[in-house]
């Protein structure tokens, strides 16, 4: 198969006129600030989101961070909106958040939420923090993969940590079983690091995802590291981050995530997992199929951000929603074959 040079996802509503899809309301405070970070499930014409937000007082401060790209924020606690759409524009929003940063360990904040459902219950992983992440803190906070559930997006159960003892974010659930009837739990460990890679663990079940203790964790991490199959080289600034779910099709788990980076870009990627052992990579796209371009990506509250984090199939096209300069929200989209297409030209290299 002869490989395509170069693919590219199209913007809402199009190439020469890119908007997003969703933007902060600064009468509403507790998102007022930015929202960005979605997650998208669509189901029976029904597309139901949930973002993560700002503040309206969330302000940047002139002092550059050191540790990850863009500046020190003010104010910069998120909390989790609910929004739904019947045909993945236009959304209508609620006025309270869906999910608060109201316990021990997530007071610091609740960001970046996946869904997955599974029978029929939908499963949404975030990532909390247990301290404001502000500049006058003598220590960063704890950044870890908390788990709350929903049947219905009005009521909402938190669960707590299940993720492994140390910095890590970005996670999800496989909407079936695997690996002869395993339940898959995809995560990115050692997150905002040149050291981040994106590691997979099965489970006998998702109630033992649930309750597994921390030091059940341990020698996990350390085989992850080893053996991740996506995962960046040591000199590049940054390794990949998780966008959505993966996504089944009849070619294998379809993956969009952050790639790589060598400088303060956040750019969106592809791969194909295998689709019984999915800890198996098929091939991956070489570089980038969405980069900062529009004035609301390259600027906000972070500069360069077209971050992934869902992705949704709707009759043959592939949307995928994604952070921009972690203010707003954009939608870009393909034909779902057609980029499967291109990432398998790629499997020489995986």
């Amino acid at each position: 198969m002869k490989k395509q040079s170069k693919f590219y996802l199209e913007r809402y509503p199009t190439k020469e006129r890119p908007e997003p899809v969703l933007m902060p309301r600064l009468e509403i405070p507790w998102e007022g600030g930015a929202v960005f970070n979605p997650a998208v499930v669509y189901e029976d014409g029904l597309f139901r989101m949930l973002y993560r937000t700002y503040p309206t007082i969330t302000t940047q401060t002139k002092q550059k961070r050191s540790d990850r790209p863009g500046y020190f924020l003010k104010n910069q606690k998120s909390w989790i909106g609910y929004a739904e759409s019947t045909d993945g524009f236009t959304f209508t929003r609620r006025d309270i958040p869906f999910i608060s940063p109201d316990m021990p360990y997530d007071c610091g904040g609740c960001e970046d939420p996946r869904v997955t459902k599974i029978g029929d219950t939908f499963y949404i992983t975030y990532t909390a923090l247990d301290a404001a992440l502000d500049e006058a803190l003598p220590s960063r906070p704890g950044i870890r993969i908390a788990l709350a559930t929903t049947k219905d997006f009005v009521t909402v159960v938190k669960h707590g940590i299940i993720g492994p003892p140390r910095r890590s974010k970005a996670a999800a659930f496989f909407p079936e079983p695997v690996a002869g009837g395993k339940t898959a739990f995809i995560l990115t460990a050692d997150s905002d690091s040149v050291l981040s890679h994106l590691a997979l663990r099965y489970f006998d079940s998702i109630e033992q995802a649930m309750t597994l203790s921390e030091q059940g964790w341990d020698q996990f991490l350390i085989t992850s590291q080893e053996t991740a199959s996506i995962k960046t080289a040591w000199w590049l600034d940054r390794g990949p981050e998780l966008g959505g779910p993966p996504i089944k099709t009849d070619r294998g788990w379809l993956l969009i995530y952050a790639a790589e980076a060598m400088s303060a870009t956040w750019t969106a990627a592809a791969a194909l997992l295998d689709t019984e052992n999915p800890h198996k990579l098929i091939a991956r796209t070489p570089g980038s199929i969405l980069q900062p371009a529009t004035e609301y990506e390259l600027n906000g509250l972070v500069k360069n951000v077209t971050f992934p984090s869902a992705s949704v199939v709707v009759g043959d096209e592939l949307y995928v929603y994604y952070g921009a300069g972690d203010t707003v929200i954009g939608l870009a989209r393909c034909n779902l074959n057609e980029l499967l297409d291109y990432i398998e030209t790629f499997k020489d290299k995986a």
